[in-house]
């Protein structure tokens, strides 16, 4: 006998229930539900009183599951991300373009992104280079369903679904540049190295946090070049004895025989943020932000 979904089953409560055991914060949770930053609060708290007990417990700065909420996570996580999959799934096959999610991305695709797009329903994404340059036009523009780009992003009409992949950032120089051969380079000698910086299309504050203009120590750093793309950057440090910044992952997926890449641990490290458009969301965002979180805290 199919065992159905009664009416009195508080769906929309275990919906924030298994947000909440994922993100550990009430604002991330009010984010990712489009809903009121006190309405998730309200939604866990009458979750609490249908089962009986105390599922999470809230200070002003943390929250942390009890046993309780353990108990209850380990069935209801998976099953709600089992009827999120096969709701997203029915929805992508039923939509009457029938079109692939199009995901942008910046730099490489990397380990954590090609995972997700293989975990979807097959042929039904399709992956775009977005410029190093030019993080958010395309999305703004509804030319990509999913951005996955340099933070950070203060676009309005843009919804975060994941930040992620932090890395330290590294300088790539061509192999006869004095400084290759070091183990690392320091804030003053970076700050003797012309570099080349993202092209003008960017925001101001996007470029400042890709491309410093001094680094924390207050070393001034001085920037010779622009480009549009990271591969025309690379092009430009191995014929000009230039020099770029980028994240370790990008230095790994984009080896040259012309360049070497150094660390520079006087710059803080860089990440990544999936972000999709509010109002026009393609039927498999969720499912791939649902995917990319998983990815990411599996690795």
């Amino acid at each position: 006998m199919t065992a159905w979904i009664g009416p009195d089953l508080p769906l929309r409560e275990l919906e924030c229930f298994a947000v909440l055991t994922d993100e550990l914060h009430f604002g991330r949770v009010a984010e990712r539900l489009g809903v009121t930053q006190g309405r998730g609060p309200q939604m866990i708290k009458r979750l609490e009183s249908r089962v009986g007990g105390l599922l999470f417990e809230r200070t002003s700065r943390r929250v942390v599951v009890t046993p309780l909420g353990t108990i209850l996570a380990s069935e209801v996580v998976p099953a709600m991300s089992r009827l999120r999959a096969g709701f997203e799934d029915a929805q992508a096959a039923a939509s009457s373009s029938a079109r692939p999610l199009r995901i942008g991305f910046q730099c490489a695709v990397y380990e954590s992104l090609i995972r997700t797009v293989a975990s979807l329903p097959a042929g039904m994404t399709k992956l775009i280079e977005l410029p190093w340059a030019d993080p958010f036009t395309r999305l703004a523009q509804d030319g990509v369903d999913v951005a996955v780009v340099l933070s950070p992003s203060r676009e309005h009409g843009f919804q975060q679904l994941a930040e992620f992949s932090r890395q330290p950032q590294y300088l790539a120089l061509s192999r006869r540049h004095p400084s290759a051969a070091s183990s690392q380079l320091d804030a003053a000698v970076l700050s003797r190295i012309g570099m080349v910086a993202p092209a003008a299309s960017a925001p101001d504050y996007w470029r400042e946090a890709n491309a410093p203009s001094t680094t924390p120590s207050g070393h001034r750093l001085r920037y010779e070049a622009t480009a549009s793309t990271l591969p025309e950057a690379l092009s430009m440090v191995a014929s000009d004895n230039l020099g770029v910044l980028l994240c370790k992952a990008s230095a790994a997926y984009m080896p040259r025989p012309d360049v070497q890449y150094v660390p520079v641990p006087a710059l803080p490290s860089t990440s990544l943020v999936a972000l999709a458009g509010r109002g026009r969301t393609h039927p498999l965002v969720g499912r791939f932000a649902q995917e990319l979180r998983a990815q990411t805290h599996a690795a």
